[in-house]
């Protein structure tokens, strides 16, 4: 399995302190929000593992380098980064050759959630927080029966369960033929799209169950608030 982090945004949310330091790099305790997801990654066996980047890209690459506590990190330039993250993902695709965690690396978490994913059952899956909050920003993920059937911050679809999503995927090899075909039909309609817009277009055609994360200790960083919740969640 190889994970393909996605660290290109601006990050404008956070401006100012976007400006000279991307997301990825806000640092908690000793370590940056990447140097925390490599290692959780690295926790638990993934070593094949590459950064898409583009805003401070040497920053990034300077920071964390090519070797990371023993491992090999490759890095991958999205040179349309200032547009929809959709394009990050693109920009990744030919490295869609094995089972892959596309993750958000803006996300500060404990390691457990991500052991609760790799390890899931589900061939494809998500993450899904219950106890999320409603203010509107939320990517929301609706299940029935426990199958994905929307991804969205407005939820229209039948739902028996519904949470927040963490912002990391596991997909398997078998579909990646069916990623291709919804990126391209995305970037085709607006190339400043979310990729999750991609991403509510592949659970429609294949099947993506999840598991749950409530309880669990995490935090996405998008506004300066987050940074104040990660500290109070002592992550």
């Amino acid at each position: 399995m190889r994970a393909i982090l996605l660290a290109a945004g601006i990050g404008k949310r956070l401006k100012p302190l976007t400006d000279v330091t991307p997301k990825s790099l806000i640092r908690f305790g000793d370590k940056t929000v990447l140097e925390r997801m490599l290692d959780s990654l690295i926790e638990i066996g993934i070593k094949d593992i590459y950064v898409v980047v583009g805003h401070l890209k040497e920053k990034i690459k300077k920071h964390i380098g090519r070797k990371y506590s023993g491992i090999q990190v490759y890095y991958i330039f999205n040179r349309d980064y200032k547009r929809g993250s959709v394009l990050s993902v693109w920009a990744a695709r030919r490295y869609f050759d094995d089972n892959i965690l596309l993750m958000d690396s803006d996300v500060i978490f404990e390691s457990e959630i991500l052991n609760k994913l790799v390890n899931s059952k589900n061939e494809n899956c998500l993450l899904m927080d219950k106890s999320y909050g409603n203010t509107g920003e939320e990517m929301k993920i609706a299940a029935l029966n426990k199958r994905v059937v929307q991804i969205a911050r407005d939820i229209t679809a039948r739902y028996d369960e519904i949470g927040e999503g963490v912002g990391f995927l596991k997909l398997s090899r078998n579909y990646h033929k069916e990623l291709l075909t919804v990126l391209e039909g995305t970037i085709a309609d607006d190339e400043d799209s979310d990729y999750e817009v991609a991403l509510d277009k592949l659970v429609k055609r294949i099947p993506v169950g999840f598991e749950e994360a409530t309880g669990f200790k995490w935090t996405e960083i998008d506004f300066k608030e987050d940074i104040e919740t990660a500290k109070a969640l002592g992550l």
